[in-house]
């Protein structure tokens, strides 16, 4: 359609059909803008304070995990005082002394590896599973060679795989 075919048409409008269609025209124009631009950078606007919220939260717990995580590895059993594996052997103390704390439900998987324990929790409490950590390292001098701890979607609650061994090194 050519602009004269467009201009021809539109003297040919009565002036009531001009307004008429003229308010149409700035209302689709109107309803374009805002569902096309408006409404998706609003929507995009929210989601992103959210995503930076849950971000803020991820980090304040993060460092309150560093702290703890810290706080327990200047921990170490005095020398002299430690009570040792108690003739029982690294497994079994792991497996009895996690479920005295109450983590029974959360450890998943626990596996020898050589003379060092393989244990996985989920969704465990983490405030429990650093306690329980704190009193295998004192009470019975059992060491965490290495550890992975990731937030799950339980409030409060680790997934954590950990390698624990005896002694100091």
């Amino acid at each position: 359609m050519k602009w004269e075919q467009v201009t021809e048409y539109w003297q040919g409008l009565q002036p009531r059909e001009r307004i008429a269609l003229a308010i149409g025209g700035v209302a689709v124009l109107f309803a374009m803008f805002y569902f096309l631009l408006w409404q998706p950078l609003m929507n995009a606007r929210v989601e992103m304070q959210r995503e930076v919220q849950q971000q803020r939260e991820l980090l304040q717990w993060m460092r309150n995990a560093a702290a703890e995580a810290k706080a327990l590895r200047g921990t170490s059993a005095p020398s002299g005082g430690k009570k040792g594996l108690g003739g029982q052997s690294l497994l079994s103390l792991v497996d009895s002394t996690a479920k005295r704390q109450g983590l029974g439900n959360a450890m998943k998987r626990l596996e020898p590896d050589g003379g060092e324990v393989r244990v996985w929790f989920e969704g465990a409490a983490f405030d429990r599973l650093a306690g329980w950590l704190q009193v295998l390292a004192r009470e019975n001098g059992v060491r965490v060679i290495s550890a992975t701890v990731e937030r799950s979607d339980v409030p409060g609650g680790v997934d954590a795989r950990l390698r624990l061994g005896e002694g100091e090194k």
